[in-house]
């Protein structure tokens, strides 16, 4: 039996099935902290920056399906959570937030380090709460718990450190209940009206999002029974085998051309658990039947001439159950034929890189998906580095892809990744990211050293926010600027971590720098020579992306250089010259 209040929340959240919290210590939860000195089932994961502590708890969640926690102290820790908790909330990923907060007494007199902290949580949780006794914190943990599992996204208890320092009170252990312990069920009219629209359809496509998990076998039969194309977004890239022939990849700017192109020449499309936002990728005028458990989804982006309101598989299952098999099968393979030549342009860029060059993006995702584990889990950071990934590997359903979907933050790569490699133990973990993105959340690196995690970090390095560059020419016509910057070297910092770092200078270093991390048993960090000028062409190219990539281009010609150019180009006539001299003897 608990003796301390801080130990019945252990309890609580051991019952549930968690193992692991993720957090930096602080005054207000030192009461807590002792409890998880003394607790044996139930480890603390000390990170480096709050930030990193909550994606962590999001990767694992992610990975495990479970619930994530993440604590922090009041004011400063209770801030650093914010983008974190901002990933998981935008992703409706179950977390739950537990923050220290200065004694009752005090709230809102001004103390020091005090924060309004659920003002600043409110639009980031699906529960948001402050205990004012022992008894009251019970009862809001329980709360909090089905919040989280149900309404998939982030749970916050603000906690006052003197009533965390109460003893335990009465209270049965927790009955929590999730989002799958019951299916919403579409009627049979609805079912049946959607029905009739697909059946008079003749080029019909199907987008899947995240919330087709659970329906993947379902997607693929409908597919094959309508010889329809289908078309992820990038968060769901992992649900159904890229390599299936109705498989055309992903939609939008990080998408590619034959699915989006697809997706304009349909006449029907068919949304299953998607939600994407950009209206400009949607085919216009035609009927959408749209699948979501969520009303407010029915509504949102696009009008949907037939919403279903309704769980995927029950509702992917009843249409398979009302129509007819189709052999015409001509719009599908006019649909796959551009993709079979874009897959040929990606292996000729991986195969043309010059020994003696900076490798090419395309280059790098080929070899690390040719070495991988048949079921690893692979964590993206935001950026065109995601682009190439999910462009240029075909990935198999037993295969993971995470990333900030809907932030699209930079820096949640590794954290996540460190996460989920607690969740998966068993299981090859890569974070494939930018330079940018990395140095956002390296201070955790030495944490995946420090636990013994082995992920392997592949940082495509190209002294740059290439993807910035390109929003800077496509939406106004303006020349790069604010996007160059002087990297450290990853491989020696790598190891200053307790980590292996590996250094890839060129093409040749490529193929067995990826085996070797890939073996190794522990952390690596693989700093990669990457080319700055290799362009993802954007697979929707409007005339006014087009005028302004011609004016940015021209305008570049009579620009002179940016501050960090001219800056960067001093370093490196430095650096040059020191490397001469070294060679001279001097």
């Amino acid at each position: 039996m608990a003796k301390t209040l801080s130990d019945q929340v252990l309890e609580t959240l051991k019952s549930i099935g968690v193992r692991r919290i993720f957090g930096i210590p602080g005054d207000t939860i030192d009461t807590l902290m002792e409890s998880l000195r003394v607790e044996d089932d139930v480890e603390f994961v000390v990170c480096r920056h709050e930030a990193n502590a909550a994606f962590m708890a999001s990767g694992e969640a992610r990975v495990s399906g479970g619930l994530g926690v993440a604590v922090a102290c009041q004011g400063p820790g209770t801030n650093n959570l914010i983008n974190g908790l901002a990933d998981a909330a935008g992703d409706r990923i179950p977390i739950l937030c537990i923050t220290g907060q200065v004694d009752s007494n005090h709230i809102g007199s001004g103390m020091p380090q005090e924060s309004s902290q659920l003002k600043l949580l409110d639009e980031l949780t699906v529960f948001n709460a402050e205990a004012r006794t022992p008894i009251n914190l019970i009862e809001l943990l329980h709360i909090a718990i089905n919040a989280a599992l149900t309404k998939r996204g982030v749970a916050h208890i603000s906690v006052p450190s003197d009533v965390m320092l109460e003893s335990a009170v009465h209270y049965p252990l927790p009955v929590p209940v999730t989002a799958h312990d019951s299916e919403c069920v579409p009627s049979d009219n609805v079912l049946q009206e959607a029905a009739e629209a697909i059946a008079a359809s003749k080029k019909p496509a199907i987008l899947y999002g995240a919330g087709a998990r659970s329906a993947a076998a379902e997607v693929v039969a409908l597919s094959e029974k309508l010889q329809a194309p289908l078309l992820h977004t990038t968060r769901s890239k992992d649900i159904i085998d890229n390599n299936h022939d109705n498989v055309l990849g992903g939609i939008g700017i990080m998408g590619n051309h034959p699915a989006n192109h697809a997706m304009h020449k349909a006449d029907l499309l068919i949304i299953v658990g998607c939600n994407f936002a950009w209206r400009q990728f949607y085919p216009s005028g035609v009927p959408i039947v749209k699948i979501d458990i969520d009303p407010e989804h029915l509504a949102t982006h696009i009008p949907v001439t037939h919403p279903v309101l309704a769980s995927a598989q029950p509702a992917v299952q009843g249409l398979l159950d009302r129509l007819d098999d189709r052999t015409d099968d001509r719009f599908l393979k006019k649909s796959r034929k551009p993709l079979v030549k874009l897959i040929d342009d990606f292996v000729f860029k991986a195969k043309a890189t010059k020994p003696d060059k900076p490798v090419h993006p395309a280059a790098i995702m080929d070899a690390i998906a040719k070495t991988m584990d048949d079921d690893a889990i692979i964590c993206g950071d935001s950026g065109s580095t995601t682009i190439w990934f999910n462009n240029a590997v075909r990935i198999t359903e037993k295969q993971r892809f995470i990333w900030s979907a809907n932030l699209a933050t930079l820096g949640g790569g590794m954290p996540q990744a460190i996460g989920a490699s607690f969740a998966a133990p068993d299981r090859q973990v890569i974070m494939i990211g930018g330079d940018g993105g990395f140095q956002m959340s390296i201070q955790d690196l030495v944490t995946a050293a420090m636990y013994a995690r082995p992920i392997k970090c592949f940082i495509l390095n190209n002294g740059c926010y290439k993807f910035i560059e390109f929003e800077e020419a496509s939406h106004d016509g303006n020349v790069a600027s604010g996007t160059r910057f002087l990297n450290p070297d990853y491989a020696a910092l790598a190891e200053a971590c307790h980590c292996k770092g590996i250094s890839v200078k060129n093409y040749d270093d490529l193929g067995p720098a990826v085996e070797a991390a890939l073996a190794h048993d522990g952390p690596v960090v693989v700093d990669c020579n990457t080319d700055p000028d290799a362009l993802m062409i954007p697979p929707a190219v409007t005339p006014h992306m087009a005028a302004n990539y011609i004016k940015s281009e021209i305008k570049s010609w009579f620009a002179k250089p940016s501050p960090e150019v001219v800056r960067l180009a001093a370093e490196a006539e430095t650096e040059s010259n020191r490397l001469h001299r070294e060679a001279a003897g001097d």
